[in-house]
């Protein structure tokens, strides 16, 4: 009989404890749904007032989701942080890979407010159509371009989509001809070079994408074959790009190892930037502004301190944080700040930035004193 009891109070008190986990266990969920629930609720009790009592035509949707993922990642406070809808991801995807929609022209305002064609590109939509230098676009489809806005009427013909025509009524001479020109995919120049006097190279690139490795490697390659015995990078006014883009383009000067890590909130460390053993003894300088920042900077530090390259400019701008961009499910991102990062042999450059070997600026006279002063450094290290 006592051993009946016992089962008995055993059965009761095993029930009563799967009965106090399981409430247990629903309480915390249902705690956790409401905590994760709650504001996405009060989107959804917005959006049911606006549809039952809005005066007005009702808002696009996916503008208005578009507004309401912007608001929630806004609220994070990180200047660097940022919703992308559909449109601007597929821009910066264009922008990252290095090339752009446009006819392949580059122009400027004359004294009227209307375009003046300073360049038309090589084997470009422009070129095929017969645009020439100095032609002056006046209308873009029939819209005057001083109506319009230069500025406008700039982003009318990059913004088009591809294959899109463009008739560009311009004046060449005492002559008005419109030209019909179909936008295409056109590679952007990051990198251009020269020869300067004492075979001194000069290579500038202006931001990081998927095409410049391949032009940077393109423009030393041929200052070598014309006997430059000193290399001048500009990154002056380069607001960065692709890491992937700078590791690449380091490689060949670099010696083997780890160049530059990304470290997480979580403390970890990822090797980020790594070059293998080809690298070269050519002597090295790089012009730096306030405006070289993030990759650029990277680029900067790296050079110097695994080659002993002088900085030559003002102090760069301080962006050593890294970004990723994550995919939502309708193809629209979110960037997100996730690491800081810094080469393997100085402390990050975040909110200070890089001061240079040799501390110069330019006035308004538009002489360029950074450029002599980098000539000057590099020339003492050949002789």
């Amino acid at each position: 009989m006592n051993k009946q009891k016992k089962n008995n109070n055993l059965i009761i008190a095993v029930a009563c404890t799967a009965m106090i986990t399981f409430s247990i266990t629903y309480l915390v969920v249902k705690f956790f749904n409401y905590r994760t629930m709650k504001p996405y609720r009060l989107i959804a009790e917005t959006e049911n007032y606006i549809d039952r009592y809005f005066y007005f035509d009702k808002a696009d949707k996916d503008e208005m989701i578009d507004s309401a993922i912007e608001g929630f990642v806004n609220a994070l406070d990180d200047k660097y942080s940022r919703y992308q809808s559909l449109q601007i991801t597929s821009e910066r995807n264009d922008s990252q890979a290095g090339v752009h929609t446009g006819i392949g022209i580059t122009v400027s305002r004359n004294e009227e407010g209307y375009m003046i064609i300073e360049e038309v590109r090589e084997k470009t939509p422009a070129e095929k159509a017969g645009l020439l230098k100095d032609d002056i676009i006046t209308a873009l489809d029939s819209k005057d371009v001083v109506e319009t806005g230069y500025n406008e009427s700039v982003d009318y013909i990059k913004n088009g989509e591809e294959n899109s025509t463009l008739v560009i009524t311009l004046k060449r001479g005492s002559e008005t001809i419109d030209i019909e020109v179909k936008r295409e995919k056109i590679e952007i120049i990051t990198s251009e070079a020269r020869m300067m006097e004492d075979y001194i190279g000069y290579i500038n690139i202006t931001q990081f994408n998927e095409k410049t490795p391949e032009q940077v490697q393109k423009n030393f390659t041929e200052l070598l074959s014309q006997g430059a015995k000193g290399i001048i990078f500009d990154v002056r006014n380069n607001g960065g790009g692709l890491v992937s883009s700078v590791e690449k383009c380091l490689d060949p000067l670099l010696p083997e190892g780890d160049i530059a890590v990304a470290v997480y909130k979580d403390g970890r460390e990822e090797t980020i930037v790594k070059s293998d053993a080809e690298e070269t003894d050519i002597p090295m300088t790089v012009l730096v502004n306030k405006n070289s920042a993030s990759g650029a900077e990277l680029f900067a530090a790296s050079l110097r301190d695994f080659k002993n390259t002088e900085l030559v400019g003002t102090t760069t701008f301080g962006k050593g944080i890294m970004q990723d961009t994550f995919e939502l499910s309708n193809g629209s991102t979110v960037v997100l700040t996730v690491a800081a990062y810094k080469t393997t042999r100085s402390e990050c450059y975040h909110g200070t930035g890089l001061v240079p070997d040799f501390e110069i600026e330019n006035d308004e006279s538009g002489y360029d004193f950074q450029l002599d002063k980098a000539t000057e450094v590099v020339k003492k290290k050949i002789n």
